[in-house]
């Protein structure tokens, strides 16, 4: 049963406090005017509203509460819900109410949920790109191509179609092989053919760190290290499928490669128990985009998972972009008293009982492959986009 006196009855007191006056010879009293009848009125309906959901039985009662903007009344931040995903249980803490905008104006009200701890799998970002988009194809030949102050050349036994990709294979900081992709975010076909130092054959550009896209030459930071944008990830991606493995990922940019995990795994709400997923709404977030290759400022998407953003859980921003003020459950209910980076223990998430380093959507301003996460202690750290790491997805209740 729900405590109908929870919130009810502290609003009554004071509000009738409100109502008392103390006249000339110091004796008070109480109005009796239409500002207690609107109260006893506003407060009966608060009561019949209460009354309707008063046994949380199912995800269905939980939207009902959150619907009728009374989850506040029956839940607090920090309590936890559980759902099954392939048999496995995923504890969710609640983290903000009414925090988050619903994607759909129809609503007005939400509940914030969040993995309590990082889901099982580590999982990439986004995953290394191709250096070189072979929009209208190229020939069977030699070609090179700078980095630095050094050219590299190869040659191709066989002509790369139209909208194929080049992808460069290293060894330390040293290109060493080119392999082919016929199709965009395709498989690879053949072996690798060797990268040489000279200049001979055609020249495809220079490769630096923030990208050549007019001529089809990629980021070096995308190339070795993968790329920031939340919006074109791989791992935003995931979230938001529910296809069988192999059938997750599809290429979103000219030098998109498949994650490690995009041939093994279904995407994350395959498997996800139905009248949970029925409950989650989209939910209108912002990422910012790095200064380097995406020129900054920010996308707006609307999810039913997203990962959460630096100043959801740290505040401030060091990207000049609002990505989201701090959920409640790390503004009040942590060490977080301003914004800041340091330790903080409701920051720290577990797989099988060994804290992680779990990423964030948000992206260091000046890098194409920086992507910020949380250390193991509570606090602020960067990753590159393509190691695998732990994360722990949000979502609201709408």
């Amino acid at each position: 049963m729900v405590d109908l006196n929870k919130g009810a009855t502290v609003g009554l007191v004071k509000a009738l406090s409100d109502d008392i006056r103390t006249d000339a010879n110091g004796v008070k009293h109480l109005s009796a005017g239409a500002a207690v009848r609107d109260l006893y009125n506003k407060l009966e309906n608060e009561i019949d509203a209460l009354a309707e959901i008063t046994h949380i039985n199912s995800w269905a009662d939980v939207q009902k509460a959150v619907r009728s903007g009374m989850a506040n009344k029956i839940f607090s931040i920090g309590d936890q819900l559980t759902c099954q995903r392939n048999g496995v249980n995923l504890v969710w803490d609640i983290i903000g109410i009414d925090h988050d905008t619903p994607a759909d104006s129809e609503y007005t009200h939400s509940m914030t949920l969040l993995l309590h701890d990082c889901f099982p799998t580590t999982m990439q970002f986004d995953a290394a790109e191709a250096f070189y988009y072979a929009e209208s194809g190229l020939a069977a030949g030699t070609y090179h191509f700078m980095i630095d102050s050094s050219d590299y050349q190869f040659t191709l036994a066989n002509a790369v179609p139209a909208g194929g990709q080049l992808i460069l294979n290293w060894t330390g900081t040293a290109p060493t092989g080119v392999s082919v992709s016929p199709t965009r975010g395709g498989a690879i076909e053949g072996g690798a053919v060797s990268v040489t130092q000279g200049s001979g054959g055609t020249s495809l550009g220079t490769l630096t760190s923030a990208g050549d896209f007019a001529h089809h030459l990629n980021s070096l930071h995308r190339i070795t290290n993968g790329s920031s944008n939340y919006k074109e990830s791989a791992i935003r991606q995931w979230l938001n499928s529910s296809a069988a493995a192999g059938s997750v990922w599809t290429a979103q940019t000219q030098f998109d490669r498949p994650p490690l995990s995009a041939t093994n795994t279904a995407g994350f709400m395959n498997g996800m128990d139905a009248d949970f997923l029925a409950v989650i709404g989209n939910t209108h977030i912002i990422a910012a985009r790095n200064t380097l290759t995406d020129g900054g400022g920010a996308d707006e998407m609307n999810d039913k998972f997203f990962l959460l953003s630096r100043s959801e859980v740290f505040g401030g921003s060091d990207t000049g972009v609002n990505e989201g003020t701090a959920y409640p459950y790390y503004a009040n209910y942590s060490d977080l008293t301003a914004a800041g980076t340091g330790n903080d223990g409701n920051r720290i998430k577990m797989i099988n009982e060994t804290p992680q380093i779990w990423i964030l959507r948000s992206c260091t301003s000046s890098w194409g492959y920086g992507v910020r996460s949380i250390s193991g202690n509570g606090a602020i750290n960067s990753n590159y986009a393509d190691s695998e790491r732990a994360f722990a997805p949000a979502c609201n209740i709408i």
